[in-house]
C-alpha cells in the first residue's frame, strides 16, 4: 500500500526526479540486457550448430563401426532426454542400393554429397545432413536431423536464458524502488520541515541531515532568507521612521490650523494659513521623497538601461528649480560643455540630480551660488554639485547618507532623504557619490561619478 502511494506520489508532474532515475535506470539496464542477452543467442546459437553438427559427426562413424561388425540391429534414437534429438541415417552400397535406414529417414537419398556437411530439404522439411565414405566396406553413411528440432531446443535454451533476465529485471525495479524511497527520505523531510516553518522564521537551514548534492541549493536558499530578513529589516526601520518624520509636519499643520481658527485678527489669521501652507509643502515634499525611497528599495537591477545626455538632464532640474533658486535669491549654475553621454535610466538619473541640487540650494545662504559642473573622464562622467553653504564635517559625511538623518542645528526645511536616495540611485548605476569640500574649503562639494562603459 505504502509503495502505490509512493508511485502515485512519484508519477506527479512530468518532472519527477524518482520517476526520471527509475526509469532511465531500467531503461539503460535492460537495453543493456537485452543486448547482452541477444549477443548470448547468437553465440549459444553458433555453439550449438557446431556441437549438432559433432553429434551428426560422432553418429556417423558409430554406424561405420556398427554396420562394419556385422550387427543385425542399429539404434534408431538416442536415449530419452529432454534434449534427446531424432536422428536419421541411411547406409547405402557402392552401387546405389539401401542397406539401411531409420524410420524416421525417407527412401530417398538424404543428400547427394558424399563427404561433409549440407543442407537438403525433402518433402518439405529442411535437413542437416553429414555424409562419410567408409571405403574399407564400401560404405556411404547419411546421418541426418531436421532443423526444427534444432530450433525447438534453441527455443527452449533461449526461455532458460531470458527468463533469469526477466526476473532479475523485475527484482533490480522493486529494489531500486524501495532504494529510492529511503534515499528520498530526507527530502520529504525537509520539504516537510520548511512547510511548517511560519512565516517569520527567516534563520538558516540546517546542513545536517540534508545530502551533499542538495547543499548548493540549500546555501542559496539560506543566502536568499538572508536577504529576506535584511529587507524586512531595513522596511521596518524605514516604516518606523516614516512614521515618526511624517509626525511633524502633520502636527505643525494641525497646530497653525488651530492657531488660524482661533485667531480674532486678520494679520493673525493669514499668518496661521500661511504657515499651515509651508508645512503642506513640506509633508508634500517628504511624502514625495519617501514614495521615491519605497520605489528604488524595491529595484535590485535596473534593466533596459539607454544611452542619455547627463547634461540635458542637468539643464532640465536646473530649470525646474529655478525658480526656487530665485525665491532664496540663490543664482543656480551649470558650466559650459559639451553633450555628456552616460548609460542609464533617464528618470532615475533626473531624480538624482534634482536632489543634489536641492539640497545645495536649501543650504545655501541668500546671496550666494550654487554651480554644477560636468566634465568627461577617461571611462566616465564626473557630475560636481557645488555650494556656499555651511558644508558638512568630514567626520559627519558618511552618517548623513543615512535615511533621515540631519546635522545639529540645522533649521533648513528637510527631510534628511535626498542624499540617502541619491546614494541609492548612484549604486543602482554602479557609479560612486562622495562629499567633498566645496570651492576654496566653503561649502560643500557633492561628487558623482557614472562610468560610461555599464553594461547594465
Amino acid at each position: 500500500m505504502k509503495l502505490r502511494l509512493w508511485w502515485r506520489r512519484a508519477r506527479q508532474g512530468s518532472g519527477s526526479l524518482q520517476l526520471q532515475l527509475l526509469s532511465g535506470t531500467l531503461g539503460l539496464v535492460a537495453l543493456i540486457w537485452v543486448a547482452l542477452s541477444i549477443s548470448a543467442w547468437h553465440n549459444a546459437v553458433s555453439e550449438g550448430d557446431e556441437l549438432f553438427d559433432a553429434h551428426l559427426a560422432q553418429t556417423a562413424a558409430l554406424l561405420a563401426v556398427l554396420s562394419s561388425d556385422g550387427s543385425d540391429e542399429i539404434p534408431d534414437e538416442l536415449p530419452s532426454h529432454r534434449y534427446a534429438r531424432k536422428v536419421a541415417f541411411q547406409i547405402w552400397t557402392d552401387k546405389g542400393h539401401l542397406l539401411a535406414r531409420s524410420t524416421s529417414a525417407p527412401r530417398d537419398a538424404l543428400t547427394d554429397q558424399i563427404r561433409g556437411f549440407s543442407d537438403r530439404k525433402i518433402d518439405g522439411r529442411s535437413w542437416r545432413v553429414y555424409s562419410l565414405r567408409d571405403t574399407r566396406h564400401g560404405h556411404l553413411i547419411l546421418v541426418a536431423e531436421t532443423l526444427e528440432a534444432r530450433h525447438a531446443i534453441g527455443a527452449e535454451l533461449a526461455k532458460q536464458l531470458l527468463t533469469p533476465f526477466a526476473i532479475g529485471l523485475l527484482l533490480l525495479a522493486l529494489s531500486l524502488v524501495l532504494l529510492m524511497r529511503h534515499r528520498f527520505m530526507p527530502l520529504r523531510r525537509l520539504a516537510i520541515f520548511i512547510g511548517q516553518r511560519s512565516p517569520e522564521r527567516l534563520d538558516p537551514i540546517d546542513l545536517e541531515d540534508v545530502p551533499g548534492e542538495l547543499h548548493p541549493i540549500i546555501e542559496q536558499t539560506n543566502r536568499l532568507l538572508e536577504r529576506v530578513a535584511t529587507s524586512i529589516e531595513q522596511e521596518r526601520r524605514f516604516t518606523a521612521d516614516a512614521a515618526h518624520e511624517i509626525r511633524t509636519p502633520l502636527a505643525a499643520i494641525r497646530t497653525h490650523a488651530q492657531v488660524a481658527i482661533a485667531a480674532i485678527d486678520k494679520t493673525e489669521r493669514d499668518h496661521a494659513l500661511s504657515l499651515v501652507v509651508q508645512a503642506s509643502d513640506r509633508a508634500t515634499h517628504l511624502l514625495g521623497q519617501l514614495l521615491t525611497m519605497a520605489r528604488l528599495d524595491s529595484v535590485s537591477l535596473i534593466g533596459g538601461f539607454v544611452l542619455c545626455d547627463l547634461r540635458q538632464i542637468a539643464v532640465g532640474v536646473i530649470a525646474d528649480l529655478t525658480p526656487q533658486a530665485l525665491a532664496k535669491n540663490v543664482e543656480c549654475m551649470l558650466n559650459e560643455g559639451n553633450v555628456a553621454p552616460v548609460k542609464g535610466d533617464p528618470t532615475l538619473l533626473a531624480v538624482l540630480v534634482r536632489n543634489l541640487v536641492d539640497n545645495a540650494i536649501r543650504y545655501s545662504p541668500a546671496g550666494t551660488a550654487v554651480t554644477v559642473t560636468i566634465r568627461q573622464l577617461d571611462g566616465g562622467v564626473r557630475l560636481v554639485v557645488s555650494d556656499q553653504g555651511p558644508g558638512i564635517p568630514a567626520e559627519e559625511r558618511q552618517r548623513v547618507m543615512s535615511r533621515f538623518t540631519r546635522l545639529a542645528g540645522n533649521d533648513a526645511p528637510g527631510s534628511g532623504l535626498g542624499l540617502s536616495i541619491a546614494l541609492r540611485i548612484a549604486e543602482l548605476h554602479d557609479a560612486s557619490l562622495t562629499l567633498a569640500d566645496g570651492p576654496a574649503q566653503q561649502g560643500l562639494s557633492v561628487v558623482l561619478v557614472l562610468p560610461t562603459d555599464s553594461e547594465n
